[in-house]
């Protein structure tokens, strides 16, 4: 078993006001600690097995996406089976037309769906719960909002649907310090040195820049992304995948806001209930169309997972309800 590190994240309870404090002041008020181990990674230079770097920066900036990305990532793959997780997929939303799913493993039998694993022993925190994180440096957006509070109201939003009974997230800690696998190891863009496994990350408002290397020009139209890394093992033999890493990134060249409150931008709380869904094992849905005479895309029916932003949209109903409901409402005896 790979050595793991011991970080200590705390559950804070966030008083009124705090959406405007800057990032380097953590509220005081703390509730509940909890250990959580990250596992480090050391892959010396992010190289092949064939000893050439791994460049997926200069491919993207170079404009070369799909194929290249692919191996790139199948690379750095090869070098994170000693640590048994391997990166199956991003999902990212979109602020024009569809989003996508892209998946890099090839598990060989079709699978394509992967699932949390209740008290799986791999996890930094074992247990039925869901346990999630924030990356406290990157908290706020240059259009001025803080994403904290938002965060944790959009986790409560999963939390409350009514289906799952057994399913309960809980914050396990906001962090002063970054805490991104996959934008680390992957992208090379910086980050952590090691994961947090069986936990969702919400790893930060990163620049534009970064999500110019998940598509190409993604910065100009990817509102956010979820990473999903897998365990190479199944332990339950259910021939689901089971997940091992959650991460998700917001884009910082958007106009973030509670569109609510400002009746303007993009509104925050509904791009991330969209990626705390794929978070949650839900994938895009709905029929996606076009209105040729002013370009409009509309998606039928009206759901949090269309692949598309098409404004304010906070509520679990209908088909989102649907898509959660059959991965959780018999957790954990799924």
């Amino acid at each position: 078993m790979k050595n793991r590190l011991f970080l200590t994240g705390a559950l804070l309870v966030w008083l009124a006001g705090c959406e405007q404090r800057e990032l380097t002041e953590v509220p005081e008020a703390t509730q509940a600690t909890f250990d959580l181990e990250m596992t480090p990674v050391e892959i010396p230079g992010i190289k092949s097995l064939r000893g050439m770097p791994v460049d997926l920066k200069g491919r993207m900036q170079s404009g070369k996406s799909s194929s290249g990305l692919q191996q790139d990532v199948a690379l750095i793959n090869e070098q994170l089976i000693p640590y048994g997780i391997q990166l199956e997929k991003m999902e990212y939303f979109t602020a024009q037309g569809a989003g996508q799913t892209v998946f890099f493993k090839d598990t060989g039998n079709k699978r394509l769906a992967s699932d949390f694993v209740p008290n799986d022993p791999r996890n930094a925190l074992p247990g039925t719960d869901i346990p999630y994180i924030v990356d406290g440096t990157q908290a706020s957006t240059a259009s001025g909002l803080n994403v904290l509070a938002p965060i944790d109201a959009v986790m409560a939003t999963w939390d409350n649907v009514s289906c799952a009974d057994g399913f309960s997230i809980y914050n396990a800690g906001v962090f002063p310090s970054d805490i991104g696998f996959v934008s680390n190891f992957f992208f090379g863009f910086g980050g952590s040195s090691g994961f947090f496994p069986g936990v969702i990350v919400h790893a930060g408002v990163l620049p534009k820049a970064f999500f110019d290397l998940v598509d190409v020009n993604g910065g100009n139209f990817i509102l956010g992304v979820t990473f999903t890394l897998t365990y190479i093992e199944d332990i339950n033999q259910d021939g689901k995948g089971d997940v091992a890493i959650k991460e998700v990134y917001y884009n910082d060249a958007f106009n973030w806001q509670d569109v609510v409150a400002t009746g303007s931008g993009v509104d925050f709380q509904t791009v991330a209930l969209h990626e705390v869904g794929h978070a949650l094992s839900q994938a895009h849905f709905g029929k996606v169309t076009r209105t040729e005479a002013n370009g409009k895309v509309h998606f039928s029916p009206r759901a949090l997972m269309n692949a598309g932003y098409s404004g304010v949209n906070r509520v679990v109903e209908k088909t989102d309800k649907a898509g959660f409901c059959s991965n959780w409402s018999n957790w954990p005896n799924n």
